[in-house]
C-alpha cells in the first residue's frame, strides 16, 4: 500500500478526538468508492494498535510490530469483515492465493451474519497485545440484513476499548439505527495535485502523460486510478480521446479499441472501459468552449445506457465497444470535442 494518504481533515478530526480522550467507539467512513476510505481505516487501525508507543499521528511506514502483524493478517486485536468467496471453488482459490486474488464475480453478494457472529470471541477478553481492539467492515453497505442487525448490537453495547470503522459508499442506505450510533467522517475526492503525488509514489515509472490521463480518469478517486494502472486503461483512454477529437471517420481507431477489448482475458479492462467511456464523453461535453448541444447530450445518454446494459444483457463485446466508439466519434461532428 502506498504511504501517501491525503485526507488531512478526517485524520485531524480522528487524532484530535483521541488526544482529547473523546474517541468515539464507531466511525462511518463515507465517500465515493476508491477515494481512500479503506486506506484511512488501515492506517487508523495501525495508529490505534500501536498506541502504547504513543504515536502523535498516522504512521506512513508502519515498520513496527503492529504494522508487520497487520500486513500478515495475523494481528490478534484486529478483524476485517468483507465479502468472502462465493462458493467452494472460489474458497479454494482464496486459500491458495489470498482473498485479494478473487475477482468481483467470484465474491459473495453480502457479508454474512455468521461472519459478524465470528467476531464475538474477540470481545470476550481484553486486547491481547494492544490497548485497543479494531474492527473494520469493508463495506458496511454489503452487510446482509441479519448481519447489520448483529453488528448493531455491538454498536449499542460497545465492548471496552473496541473501535469500529464502517466503510460506506452509500451511508444513506445504512440502517438509521447504525448511523445514529456512529460518528461520520466524510471523504471528498482528492484534488488533482494530491492525485499526481499519489500516482507518482505508487507508480514511479509512469510517464507524465500517463499520470495526467489517470488524474482525469480517476476523477479524484485514487483507488479507481490505481485500478486503471493495473489494467492498462491509460492506453485505451488515449485511443478514446483521439476518437473524440478526430471523429475517426475511417473506423481505424474504433476497430483497434474493439479488438483490444474483445478477448476473454481483457474482461477487467472491458468492465473498466464501460464505466469510464460515458464519463469521458461527459467530461468533453462539459469542458467544450462552445455551447453544448442537445445532440451531444443525447449521444452521452445513449452511451450511458449501452454501458449499463452491456454486462447484464451479455451483449457482444466488440459490437458494444464499436458502438461506444461511434458515439464518441460523433462528438467531433457536434463541435463538442476540443
Amino acid at each position: 500500500m502506498t504511504s501517501y494518504l491525503g485526507h488531512q481533515k478526517p485524520r485531524q478530526i480522528f487524532c484530535q478526538s483521541l488526544a482529547k480522550d473523546k474517541l468515539h467507539h464507531a466511525w462511518i467512513l463515507a465517500g465515493d468508492k476508491g477515494v481512500g476510505k479503506a486506506a484511512f481505516a488501515q492506517q487508523a487501525a495501525h495508529f490505534l494498535l500501536n498506541s502504547r508507543n504513543q504515536p502523535v499521528t498516522f504512521s506512513e511506514t508502519q515498520d513496527d510490530e503492529a504494522g508487520h502483524l497487520l500486513a500478515a493478517g495475523s494481528h490478534p486485536d484486529f478483524r476485517l469483515l468483507s465479502r468472502g468467496p462465493k462458493g467452494d471453488k472460489e474458497e479454494k482459490k482464496a486459500r491458495d492465493n489470498g482473498l485479494a486474488s478473487l475477482e468481483e464475480h467470484e465474491l459473495a453478494r453480502n457479508i454474512k451474519v455468521d461472519q459478524v457472529r465470528a467476531l464475538q470471541p474477540l470481545f470476550q477478553n481484553q486486547a491481547s497485545i494492544s490497548e485497543y481492539r479494531v474492527v473494520v467492515i469493508d463495506a458496511a453497505d454489503d452487510l446482509e440484513r441479519a448481519g447489520a442487525n448483529a453488528i448493531l448490537k455491538n454498536l449499542e453495547e460497545p465492548p471496552k476499548n473496541t473501535i469500529f470503522f464502517l466503510i460506506s459508499h452509500m451511508p444513506d442506505r445504512l440502517l438509521p439505527t447504525i448511523r445514529s450510533r456512529c460518528q461520520m467522517l466524510r471523504f471528498e475526492p482528492l484534488g488533482d495535485d494530491e492525485m499526481r503525488l499519489l500516482l507518482k509514489e505508487a507508480a514511479p515509472k509512469l510517464t507524465e502523460t500517463d499520470i495526467e490521463t489517470l488524474v482525469l480518469a480517476g476523477e479524484g478517486s485514487p483507488g479507481r486510478a490505481l485500478q486503471y494502472i493495473e489494467i492498462g486503461l491509460a492506453e485505451l483512454e488515449d485511443i478514446a480521446r483521439k476518437i473524440i477529437k478526430t471523429g475517426d471517420r475511417d473506423n481505424r481507431l474504433k476497430s483497434e479499441l474493439a479488438r483490444k477489448l474483445a478477448l476473454k482475458a481483457a474482461a477487467p479492462r472491458y468492465r473498466a472501459f464501460l464505466e469510464r467511456a460515458p464519463s469521458l464523453m461527459a467530461e468533453q461535453i462539459k469542458t467544450a468552449k462552445i455551447p453544448r448541444s442537445i445532440e451531444a447530450i443525447d449521444k452521452w445518454r445513449e452511451a450511458s445506457e449501452l454501458a449499463t446494459a452491456a454486462l447484464p444483457k451479455a451483449l457482444d463485446n466488440q459490437a458494444v465497444i464499436f458502438r461506444l466508439g461511434s458515439l464518441m466519434g460523433d462528438l467531433a461532428s457536434t463541435g463538442q470535442a476540443k
